[in-house]
């Protein structure tokens, strides 16, 4: 939603509201010697229309607001996805780190085999971490 659209209806809103409120206060308006008589439909028909355009403003108002909040649930949806991805490369390099530490402290077959078994693992998804 544009929030120009927004502004403009707010301000549109505004200056019917100071319109309704004039013409439904006088029955004429007097400019220098014209005088303009002001039927009593004419104010009820702008308070109408006003009262349309309030309900349009808190409308936009509230399609702003469920945007912002989409935004900001994207935005902690990403961070939490990150932060997952980090957990997870941490773990993968513990699980690197101690095997390696392991066939280096002690080369038994034992812990040769963890070791391929976690560069099998380095091999086959390392592109998708």
């Amino acid at each position: 939603m544009s929030v120009n659209l927004q502004t403009l209806v707010t301000i549109l809103t505004a200056l019917l509201v100071f319109a309704t409120g004039i013409l439904l206060r006088y029955d004429q308006i007097q400019l220098r010697q014209y005088t303009f008589p002001i039927p009593p439909w004419v104010g009820l028909s702008l308070a109408a229309v006003t009262f349309f355009l309030v309900a349009v403003d808190q409308v936009l108002r509230g399609l702003v607001r469920l945007e912002e909040i989409q935004r900001r649930a994207e935005e902690a949806e990403r961070r939490a996805k990150e932060s997952e991805c980090a957990s997870r490369r941490a773990r993968i390099q513990a699980r690197c780190s101690a095997a390696q530490i392991r066939f280096q402290l002690d080369p038994s077959p034992t812990h040769q085999q963890q070791l391929s078994a976690v560069l099998t693992f380095l091999e086959e998804y390392g592109d998708t971490l």
